[in-house]
């Protein structure tokens, strides 16, 4: 397994992968692959369905990092010693796969490190998308980021270095149970000085919701709503935990810029504009899903032609499964990455037109290998 790193001098890789936040589910079939074919797998996970299940589909070494944790221990010198043993098999020669509950890269620290040490040692590294609690969450409250714009970050940074909260945005803010916190003693907890600072922004009256992503199947998402007063009863404040994500509605609209306004072309055009993002799903609606306008764009589905020159699949059996494995075997396609010709021609079933596209190995768009106009 290897990446698009121009050093390839050494035997050893490392893959870094997320388990997401729901239990096996979350898990990508990308990740799946590397788990299916990893040499050595180390792991930090949310549940132990996800740690059985990523023993039960691996031939590899397991182990799981969360040995380093440590109530007495900074958590940056736990991670920096779940990073170590990672790239100590790195140096060994082993392809290595670490996965990481939710997105590998989203709060996520020793996942950087080990990428970072590891391409500079001279070894290949990658990492692979997961599904984050943001993720999950854009799903659970049915939010549209890109309506009025979505800010996202720690509850400890905002308070240290003072990084500003919009009223006119969607913010998103993490680990509002672990405020100045830095090793596993979360009771210790700064939470007042959290909801100080929400007051000051938004007002004690605005409200937030409070979100934790079911993990178990038969768990359910936790999706409570307070106002921001709320958060300074006792009762309130003793359900933040460490998984713990605040989602701020925006309190304020932000006004169109009227120069920029003319500079569009048209005093509407923004307008135009903002109706692409105006339905946001049934939570946050803004707007009604069936107005004038949609029922004449509705009543258009009937006659509807496609456009000339849509492109169709149209492909042999054998190409088709040909690149779904390079999809999801990751040796298949570090062989075919150095000699597509040899691993092409080992293929039954291809025509000459495709022996021909994949033996280029271009980096072109799907559409170039797999499909061809109607």
């Amino acid at each position: 397994m290897t990446t698009s790193d121009s050093n390839k001098t050494k035997r050893g890789t490392l893959t870094i992968a997320g388990s997401g936040i729901a239990s096996v589910g979350h898990i990508t079939l990308g990740t799946l692959s590397y788990i299916k074919e990893s040499d050595k797998i180390f792991y930090l996970v949310c549940d132990p369905v996800t740690e059985a299940f990523i023993h039960d589909n691996s031939t590899a070494d397991c182990f799981d990092l969360s040995v380093f944790y440590d109530k007495t221990k900074g958590r940056y010198d736990s991670y920096i010693q779940m990073c170590e043993v990672m790239l100590k098999a790195v140096r060994t020669g082993h392809d290595v796969l670490g996965v990481f509950y939710g997105h590998p890269g989203v709060f996520v620290s020793p996942s950087h490190r080990a990428i970072a040490v590891a391409r500079q040692e001279g070894y290949s590294a990658k990492m692979l998308p997961g599904i984050s609690a943001e993720d999950y969450m854009f799903a659970d409250l049915e939010f549209d980021p890109a309506l009025s714009g979505c800010k996202t970050c720690e509850a400890t940074e905002i308070l240290l270095r003072d990084k500003p909260l919009d009223p006119t945005l969607q913010n998103i803010i993490w680990q509002v149970g672990s405020v100045g916190v830095v090793d596993m003693e979360f009771s210790k907890s700064k939470f007042h000085l959290l909801v100080d600072r929400l007051e000051k922004d938004f007002g004690p009256d605005h409200k937030i919701v409070h979100y934790i992503g079911a993990v178990l199947p038969q768990s359910a998402t936790m999706m409570d709503t307070f106002t921001i007063a709320d958060l300074r009863k006792e009762d309130v404040a003793k359900q933040f935990g460490t998984i713990s994500t605040f989602y701020i509605p925006p309190r304020d609209e932000r006004p169109i810029n009227p120069a920029m306004a003319e500079a569009f072309g048209s005093p509407g055009a923004p307008l135009k504009l903002k109706s692409l993002v105006k339905w946001t799903g049934p939570k946050l609606n803004v707007s009604t899903a069936y107005g004038p306008h949609e029922r004449d764009v509705i009543a258009q589905i009937d006659t509807h032609v496609a456009p000339e020159g849509r492109k169709k699949q149209h492909t042999s059996a054998a190409m088709k499964k040909f690149m779904t494995d390079l999809a999801l075997k990751p040796k298949l396609l570090e062989q075919y990455k150095l000699d597509p010709v040899a691993v092409v021609e080992s293929v039954e079933g291809l025509s000459n037109e495709e022996k021909i596209r994949l033996k280029s190995a271009s980096d072109g768009p799907a559409d170039v290998l797999t499909f061809v106009p109607t």
